[in-house]
């Protein structure tokens, strides 16, 4: 085979180790011919013999300027000469050629790299392919429960940086996505459970080559929820779409859905969502309400509103104009920037809505979706379901009832839309900066309007709630909340992950003796806000109430405090 010049000359570059290699036969072979030449004219300038042993050695000590011996002074000009022409060779070879040749290529040697495998081999555990916001917020959601994490990161910068990161919270591993040596690092035939969240094509490649060989359930998160066919049928057990999820979110902290449907098979969510139009059971819910003009709540106090008294019902927590309050006071004044947390019995929860929120209550308002991709589709749908007319801005033309075609950052574009005399704004757009100007012109545009917005990085949303947002959904931690919640569904059951950092959570008894709920509070530091059996649904329980084998308890507390509870029971 011939090798064109140009080939041979890109090898030799691209590849560090032949350039040392040449570097050492360039040294050697200089030495050699320093020797030769030292050896031959040596007698015939200084008249006196010298073997090729002290030719050699003079050659080294004079290329390497360690110093000299016994074979100097010299008495002819051109042995000088011929010496300091080897001494200037050596400084040229070691000094200058060194540095630039050998030194790249040691640090690159000595460069700390990530591992490629675990330190022991893992069973029952997580693992997660990629890193970003999404794969942070699994692992945050993840830190209340003893679960081992493995993340697989193909990039070896962002392994490294990982690595260091999450050395207490999970394994990292380098490797390619779809290498089956790095499945078999990863133990991917012991793992409970495969996240994969990289796009479509990639999360297809990787799902059809662990198929076989994983034991776990799969969770596939995609963006366009069109694909979900698709990714069961390659051999997903979950197809989690996050922007659907956070549109339906940003409608619900608009108006109250009555139908009340959502995604059955992740748990726990059959407890935050309600169905005003079917017959009302006495599970425990935690529903968020919000307050809608003209309804009989709003102007009222907490303190007037009574819901515990008339209903046995508490409020948790609350947003206010942007505000989330973790523990409300009874004189927090209700109105239509408000979204109340209602924990209770399902039946009186449908009771409240209907006497005091009026379910129906948004059939006359109108929103403004400035965005009409998968997630504001997902909240115009939601809305629409709910009886709110929609007005759709967004660049492209699309098959909805009523449309302005242009930019959301054009303030004559969002008058078009009549901004001014919605009720609503629903802000979806893909781009944190056109969102957070957006939010800015809608709140200029219409004060009292309630703007709910999306965003994509954690950094923007204090941004848009400074804009004037009235709630926020942060895209990748909504989607890493879901996977958090099928992963750890076998230990605890997350109801909501709050602002605050605190996660209501509900757990099962399994102790064979009784305790009060106040030893559980005391020792854990939890707050128990209810209790639920097949015979009894206790909301407030008191301290000296006792928890029996199978009660499933209801919490709140931060993630010290619910991994003692977790323990204890």
């Amino acid at each position: 085979m011939v090798h064109k010049p140009g080939h041979i000359w890109r090898a030799i570059r691209n590849s560090p180790g032949i350039q040392i290699s040449i570097y050492f036969v360039a040294f050697a072979s200089l030495i050699g011919l320093y020797t030769y030449i030292f050896h031959v004219f040596y007698p015939i300038l200084e008249n006196n013999t010298i073997s090729w042993s002290h030719a050699l050695f003079f050659v080294v000590e004079s290329m390497t300027t360690v110093g000299y011996t016994d074979i100097p002074p010299f008495t002819n000009n051109l042995t000088i000469f011929l010496a300091i022409q080897i001494m200037l060779s050596g400084v040229i070879m070691i000094f200058i050629v060194v540095p630039l040749l050998l030194a790249p290529f040691l640090t690159t040697l000595l460069a700390p790299t990530p591992p490629k495998k675990t330190s022991h081999v893992l069973t029952g555990h997580a693992v997660i392919f990629g890193s970003d916001e999404l794969t942070r917020s699994v692992i945050d959601s993840l830190t209340i429960s003893e679960h081992d994490i493995v993340i697989v990161e193909q990039d070896k910068a962002t392994a490294l940086e990982i690595a260091t990161h999450y050395r207490r919270k999970a394994y990292v591993i380098w490797g390619g996505y779809t290498d089956p040596n790095t499945w078999s690092a990863a133990h991917i035939a012991q793992a409970n459970f495969i996240v994969i969240s990289k796009d479509e094509r990639l999360t297809a490649n990787i799902i059809l080559g662990i198929r076989k060989t994983a034991g776990g359930r799969i969770i596939s998160v995609i963006d366009k929820l069109s694909f979900d066919r698709y990714l069961r049928y390659a051999g997903a057990d979950y197809v989690l779409s996050p922007k659907n999820s956070t549109g339906r979110i940003l409608a619900r902290h608009a108006v109250l859905n009555p139908e009340g449907d959502t995604v059955q098979e992740i748990p726990g969510m059959d407890r935050i969502t309600i169905n005003v139009n079917h017959t009302p059971d006495h599970e425990i819910r935690l529903i968020n309400i919000p307050v809608v003009a003209g309804c009989m709540a709003e102007g009222k106090s907490l303190r007037e509103l009574q819901l515990f008294e008339k209903y046995g019902i508490l409020i948790l927590f609350l947003w206010k104009s942007g505000t989330f309050v973790a523990q409300p006071g009874n004189d927090v004044i209700v109105d239509d920037s408000t979204s109340l947390f209602l924990f209770g019995r399902a039946d009186a929860i449908i009771r409240a809505i209907h006497a005091e929120f009026d379910a129906g209550g948004g059939r006359d308002a109108r929103a403004v979706i400035a965005g009409f991709g998968d997630v504001g589709r997902a909240a115009y749908q939601e809305l629409l379901s709910s009886g709110t007319s929609c007005t759709v801005v967004d660049s492209r033309q699309h098959e909805v009832a009523d449309q302005v075609v242009g930019n959301a950052e054009d303030e004559q574009i969002l008058k078009d839309a009549r901004i001014e005399n919605a009720q609503f704004c629903i802000v979806a757009l893909n781009d944190d900066d056109v969102n957070i100007f957006t939010t800015l012109m809608a709140r200029n545009l219409n004060p009292n309007i309630r703007i709910l917005a999306r965003a994509n990085e954690p950094a923007s949303v204090d941004k848009l709630y400074r804009a004037g947002a009235d709630y926020v959904a942060l895209l990748p931690m909504i989607g890493g909340q879901t996977i958090g919640r099928i992963i750890l569904a076998d230990t605890v059951t997350i109801l909501l992950d709050l602002p605050n950092g605190d996660i209501v959570v509900m757990k099962q008894v399994m102790l064979s003796h009784s305790r009060t709920a106040g030893w559980f509070a005391q020792k854990s530091g939890v707050r128990i806000i209810g209790i639920e059996s097949m015979n009894r649904s206790i909301i407030a329980p008191g301290p000296d109430e006792v928890l029996k084998r199978d009660d499933s308890i209801i919490a709140v507390g931060n993630t010290e405090q619910l991994k003692k509870f977790i323990h204890l029971l």
